[in-house]
């Protein structure tokens, strides 16, 4: 029936093939930055479990916990089988002592992490309980695969073996599976370390100590015991929750013990991305609701031309169940077969998705890929889609007026009642289309507005190179030495106009940090008594090197040491925000991370852009270098000449301080912009504008088959009207007429949906959405008009050629 019918099967197959690509395009790309499961056994069975603040604010925050907060809930909970702690640690890995340590990123976990997530070694062993009893005793490591295969070349011997982690020689137990990436889905983990290893790996004494309850670096994982609920851990955990409150009110005040799936988990950690994909979820499905609709009203009009089939099936003893599954029999066909052609569609938008950059040198995964999830998802997605779109015509199909079907010619079922059905489904298709086109505007003259006002600092003629001391385990004396001597020297190396020291660069992953501040009189919510803010730690030449201004006050001098004063420069929003209306200069906040040192405001710096270009402005924070501990740094470089030319002299500048220290991230500021702004920017309106593209097409090709089927049923009437002197023209506009009033309704509707979704965007969004979207409405309204029309105008046109001679002879 369908290799009968070949235009009818192309455009539903095609159709359907651009809905369903569409929603397993971004199906790939919700995959891998939300919805991909962790590589544990029975990853759905694995909860997050810690601490957040009472206050509601925080209440999206992470889930996290300290390691003494950890071994009280995991004594004390009766209702999962087991808790397991770790946390990510950037390191520098060496294969023996003799090699150049490499930046990578790997585990502490506590004993039972392994166990409890169903990974046992595919090479020795896994650790023993004893080995997670005394901290910094028990220096063992278990190799991720990765740099089992690179670095030992997958060779069993490396077993017993003595690698270098942060300059601390561990000996090697066993590898992990190459299944088993980590913990976090973003992150491959290349070794895993006992958590009491810590006070040997992580350079701040507090954080490595596992004592302080106040420092909360750890996530924890577990699994319920069988027969136990969500909502039943979540009361004990209440319960424990204020046990520690009462015993421990410095650390634990107003914190709560909260349970999450690891779907809530990541959402609450990252809720940009979750935001973003729940946008380009909504347009995507959009998309094959406007497919579905073009497909269904094929259907519904090929109804009164099957009509004489269907009655004459059931004549001769078919039931109507028997029609209505074969007919959706059909349907599940055409769906089938659109998806497995929207495969290709789809792998096209994976392509596109793997053109993203992460500027850095760790080892983040960010894999989107047509694998097997991808495939079923297209595959259900066609079968709901054939549901969607094939019922209704089925019944209808199955429910004719046998005597009548018989006797007449055409169909005889209430013509009207079609009518009305197939231009509501046409009318939704443009609505539905205008909204999607209406949102890629908003969204693409939002993030032009950002970008054409830029980030706030300089962008061209800027070098990084990022390197950590702690990778060649450096003294704080000797780090201290090592950057003065690095940036000293970079200053007067040729064909640089000047350089400075920056524990964070603006936009780069994971670098930028945050601190703990109350400042001086400003008054908390009840329960509250500090905040956390953006921060950085650079040296005297930092704002002049990056181009921030300074609105008030002085920058940094070498003065600014550990015996001076504590001084520190806010931006903008930070002053106004704490201190309204007041001259900030001399104002005063603790620093909660310093043992709640004052720190005195002797500077007010231009508000800037610091994590994403359409952020809203946010507090931060500068700190002088030299009076903190020092940790890793970037070095960057105002340059005159060749990048790669200064790129080698600062190299050779590290060199000279250091042979051995290694040196990562090394780019342009600029090429840094282009990752993280411009190519995400791009990225973003090609998949929206896409989308509200195939939406407009799809409603175009619906508009065109109503439009041009109704003029078909209508051929008779039209030979008759011409017969008796009515014009080409007089054709035309009667034909057309039917085809204007449902784009003008679709438009109408999908324009005041536009608002709707302009508001609901601006509130996830408020930094990158058009805040006027009049001019963008402007915009879509005509265009989507003319191009309606013209799908309206052209079966209009060849309806007004009909010879009567052959239109009274129709039927």
């Amino acid at each position: 029936m369908l290799a009968a019918s070949p235009g009818f099967t192309s455009v539903a197959v095609l159709s359907l093939a651009i809905g369903i690509g569409a929603n397993c395009a971004i199906f790939s790309f919700a995959d891998a930055l939300l919805l991909r499961p962790l590589p544990v056994a029975r990853p759905g069975d694995v909860l997050t479990v810690g601490s957040r603040s009472a206050l509601g604010a925080m209440n999206l925050a992470s889930l996290v916990s300290s390691y003494p907060d950890y071994v009280d809930i995991a004594g004390r909970s009766q209702t999962f089988e087991g808790l397991a702690a770790f946390t990510l640690l950037t390191a520098g890995f060496a294969a023996d002592s003799t090699a150049t340590p490499k930046l990578t990123m790997g585990m502490l976990v506590s004993r039972n992490l392994l166990s409890l997530m169903g990974v046992e070694p595919t090479v020795g062993r896994s650790f023993r309980d004893d080995e997670h009893q005394v901290p910094g005793r028990d220096a063992v490591v278990i190799l991720g695969s990765a740099v089992f295969e690179q670095a030992f070349g997958s060779d069993a011997r490396v077993l017993g073996r003595a690698v270098r982690i942060n300059g601390v020689p561990f000996t090697v137990i066993g590898v992990a599976p190459a299944s088993f990436t980590g913990m976090n889905s973003a992150v491959r983990a290349d070794f895993f370390v006992p958590l009491m290893m810590s006070p040997q790996l992580v350079d701040d004494v507090k954080t490595g100590s596992l004592e302080a309850r106040d420092v909360r670096n750890l996530t924890l994982k577990g699994r319920l015991k069988p027969g136990v609920t969500q909502a039943q851990a979540q009361a004990e955990l209440t319960t424990i929750g204020a046990d520690l409150q009462r015993a421990y009110p410095a650390t634990n005040k107003n914190r709560d013990l909260v349970v999450r799936t690891e779907l809530q988990s990541r959402i609450a950690e990252d809720p940009p991305d979750a935001m973003m994909i729940a946008m380009l979820s909504t347009l995507a499905l959009a998309v094959l609701l406007v497919a579905c609709g073009n497909v269904g009203g094929l259907l519904a009009s090929r109804a009164p031309v099957r009509a004489r089939e269907m009655a004459l099936r059931l004549a001769i003893g078919a039931g109507r169940g028997r029609l209505v599954r074969q007919l959706l029999t059909e349907s599940l066909i055409i769906a089938i077969a659109g998806g497995l052609l929207g495969l290709g569609v789809g792998y096209a938008g994976v392509r596109l998705f793997r053109t993203i950059e992460l500027p850095t040198d760790l080892p983040i995964m960010l894999q989107f890929q047509m694998d097997r999830r991808a495939l079923l998802f297209s595959l259900a997605v066609a079968a709901v889609s054939a549901i969607v779109f094939g019922l209704v015509p089925a019944i209808q199909a199955a429910r004719p007026d046998l005597n009548a079907v018989m006797k007449a010619g055409e169909a005889v079922t209430p013509e009207r009642r079609r009518r009305w059905g197939r231009g509501v489904l046409v009318a939704g298709q443009v609505a539905a289309a205008v909204v999607v086109i209406t949102v890629a505007l908003f969204v693409y003259r939002g993030f032009s507005q950002q970008l054409t006002v830029g980030p706030g600092y300089r962008t061209d003629h800027l070098l990084m190179m990022r390197f950590d001391p702690r990778l060649v385990h450096y003294s704080e004396a000797r780090s201290r030495q090592f950057f003065q001597q690095v940036s000293d020297r970079a200053r007067e190396t040729a064909g640089i106009k000047t350089a400075t020291l920056t524990s964070s660069i603006p936009m780069a992953n994971g670098t930028i940090g945050a601190v703990t501040i109350a400042p001086e009189g400003f008054q908390f919510p009840p329960g509250q008594e500090d905040v956390r803010a953006l921060a950085s730690m650079v040296d005297e030449s930092y704002f002049d090197t990056i181009g921030i201004p300074l609105v008030a006050g002085r920058g940094f001098t070498r003065r600014d040491d550990e015996n001076a004063p504590r001084v520190g420069v806010v931006n903008q929003h930070l002053a106004e925000h704490y201190w309204p209306g007041q001259n900030p200069l001399g104002k005063r906040f603790r620093l909660k991370d310093a043992d709640n040192a004052w720190v005195e405001v002797v500077g007010v710096a231009k508000t800037s852009k610091y994590i994403f270009i359409a952020e809203t402005p946010t507090d931060f924070v500068y700190l002088p270098h030299r009076q903190t501990r020092p940790t890793a740094m970037t070095l960057l470089a105002q340059f005159t000449g060749d990048p790669s030319t200064t790129a080698a002299a600062l190299r050779q500048v590290v060199r000279d301080a250091d042979i051995n220290m290694p040196i990562f991230d090394s780019r342009t500021m600029a090429e840094l912009y282009r990752m993280r702004s411009i190519s995400v920017f791009n990225l973003l309106i090609t998949i929206v504008a896409g989308l509200g593209l195939m939406g407009l097409g799809l409603a175009v090709v619906g508009l065109y088959g109503l439009v041009a089927y109704a003029a078909s049923r209508r051929t008779r009437e039209i030979g008759i009207r011409m017969a008796i002197g009515a014009t080409n023209l007089s054709v035309v506009r009667m034909v057309v007429r039917q085809g204007a009033t449902l784009a003008l309704t679709g438009l109408v509707v999908g324009l005041a949906a536009s608002i709707g979704a302009g508001r609901l965007l601006r509130a996830a969004f408020p930094a990158g959405i058009d805040q006027q979207n009049v001019v963008s409405l402007a915009l879509v309204a005509p265009a989507v008009l003319i191009v309606t029309m013209l799908a309206a105008y052209v079966p209009a046109r060849r309806a007004s050629r009909i010879s009567p001679v052959q239109a009274l002879r129709y039927e």
